[in-house]
């Protein structure tokens, strides 16, 4: 029974991180994002961002955390500036198109969705199945029922060559991004 505080005190430092260990605050923040813990994710991200503002990945999750809590100026804001930063990484797209839904503009949401659909490479199931099912949704809020079939369709053939992705299919908070 001796050892157990002394595992307790080594688990204690372990998951205490150095101040200036940047790299593990960000995986941290990332962590809590993936996990749906999207205040955490924010308390730990925005620091780091301002920090870095240029680190893309950092951004992402700042912008992510911000439209999971329903701080939809902040996250458009957020969202615009991963867009100047690195236009052609999907992720910033990829948020702006979940905006746009939440915004209600559905049309510009199925337009950017589309637009990262096909920047994603047919070897990137993972992240062409949430698209996919992104798509379908809102289509299905467009009512063009025809658009939205075919789109489940490709969706239901993606699944089926790529089992391990298409089991359970992640919550929005859970999707992966490039």
């Amino acid at each position: 029974m001796r050892c157990l505080p002394l595992l307790l005190l080594l688990g204690a430092q372990l998951g205490a991180q150095e101040p200036g260990d940047f790299n593990a605050r960000k995986a941290q923040a990332r962590t809590a994002l993936d996990q749906g813990q999207p205040a955490q994710a924010l308390k730990l991200a925005q620091p780091l961002a301002k920090q870095a503002p240029d680190d893309y990945e950092l951004n992402y999750t700042v912008a992510k955390a911000l439209r999971l809590l329903g701080r939809l100026p902040e996250a458009e804001t957020q969202t615009q500036w991963l867009l100047d930063l690195r236009p052609e990484l999907p992720g910033g797209r990829w948020e702006a198109a979940l905006l746009r839904e939440q915004f209600a503009d559905l049309p510009g949401a199925a337009d950017l969705l589309s637009q990262v659909y096909r920047a994603t490479p047919s070897t990137r199931p993972e992240l062409r199945i949430p698209l996919l099912e992104d798509l379908v949704r809102v289509f299905t809020k467009l009512n063009l029922p025809a658009d939205a079939a075919q789109l489940k369709q490709e969706l239901q053939k993606l699944q089926k060559a790529n089992p391990s992705h298409a089991t359970p299919t992640p919550a929005p908070a859970q999707r992966p991004h490039a």
